[in-house]
């Protein structure tokens, strides 16, 4: 039956949760996805009980957990600081939350046995938390919350503080993890992180769940500005409906006409379109079902294996192009192209 939240609310420290309902279905892998200050965190601590709602209830499996203690929620919960008990070995520190709830000493030893052959820490368990790289530190919080079996796991954070090659790993155990029939709601502000490992997904922003979905959905039909920009729409326009030409909507943005696919309900509305989307030329081309638009190179910015090209097109465009294609045609500030992008590219907020 999965966790349900409804109409949640939240003050704490001058911060507030406003009326958040959600679902979460067994086996969903949920990602909470949002800028820093948006509420993620607070609302994880409070579905795990270390706040208690000041409007609202939580449900787990239909049952009204929302006066639960945390302890007895069977929620499994690893924290961004990973904390681990620094006198305690990797063994131990695994073998603590089954200590906890009297499991006896020849099922602890068989449980973490398991455990640390699933999670590949067998080598270190002998390592105490000083001893670890901040992968392992992770790797280890993971396991302790997976030794006591529990049926939902939160995660906040959980690959921000390590390095890319141990974040990868941690990925490939968290998508282990989730075939083994766990619920798993993970906090993140990273959009490639939580577009990697997620099967439904939440935009927070002020405490608000401001869009809920699949991941591709969200990815392709963002339904607010603020969804659009979090999510890299880098170009987003005002437009006012011109006509219907054949098999398009003409809209138009300070003079700069913007061929749409998708049909245009009112006569203003907001269109953007991804950097990624949009083709650099550097010689005229034809506009067969295509927007094709005429400008000037005003500045760009090296992303490393991609070059962030702005140009001036009578509107602001922001297009992305490869390292290797920007060096070769020498680009320069002052330089004309002509960009092109579908129709199909054009989405509607």
């Amino acid at each position: 039956m999965g966790l349900e939240l409804k109409n949640i609310s939240k003050s704490w420290r001058g911060f507030s949760l406003k009326n958040i309902n959600l679902v979460v279905e067994d086996d969903d892998y949920f990602i909470l996805l949002g800028p820093t200050g948006s509420g993620k965190t607070l609302l994880l601590e409070t579905i795990m009980g270390f706040h208690r709602p000041d409007h609202g209830r939580i449900f787990l499996n239909g049952v009204d957990i929302t006066d639960t203690t945390p302890e007895k929620r069977n929620i499994g919960y690893v924290s961004q600081k990973c904390v681990l008990f620094p006198h305690m070995n990797v063994r131990q520190n695994i073998a603590f939350g089954l200590k906890m709830r009297g499991t006896p000493k020849t099922e602890q030893i068989h449980v973490v046995d398991q455990i640390l052959e699933l999670a590949g820490l067998k080598q270190i368990q002998s390592r105490k938390p000083a001893n670890l790289s901040g992968g392992e530190k992770q790797k280890v919080a993971l396991a302790r919350v997976l030794a006591t079996k529990p049926k939902t796991i939160l995660f906040d954070e959980p690959l921000t503080a390590i390095d890319v090659e141990a974040s990868q790993e941690l990925k490939a155990e968290l998508k282990r993890i989730s075939g083994l029939g766990k619920t798993i709601i993970h906090v993140t502000h990273d959009q490639v992180e939580g577009f990697s490992l997620g099967n439904k997904m939440a935009v927070m922003k002020s405490g608000e769940l401001v869009q809920v979905g699949k991941p591709k959905e969200i990815f392709t039909k963002p339904r607010t500005e603020f969804v659009a920009k979090f999510l890299g729409y880098e170009n987003i326009f005002k437009t006012s409906l011109v006509k219907k030409q054949d098999l398009f909507y003409v809209v138009t943005a300070e003079g700069v006409n913007l061929k749409v696919s998708k049909p245009v309900d009112s006569y203003e509305c907001v269109v953007a379109i991804r950097p990624e989307d949009i083709t650099v030329h550097f010689s005229a081309v034809n506009d067969d079902g295509f927007n094709v638009l005429k400008g000037t190179v005003s500045e760009f910015v090296d992303q490393g294996p991609t070059v962030l090209l702005i140009v001036d097109a009578g509107l602001r465009f922001c297009a992305l192009m490869t390292k290797r294609v920007f060096v070769e045609k020498n680009l320069e500030v002052g330089q004309t192209v002509w960009l092109s992008f579908n129709a199909d590219s054009v989405k509607i907020i």
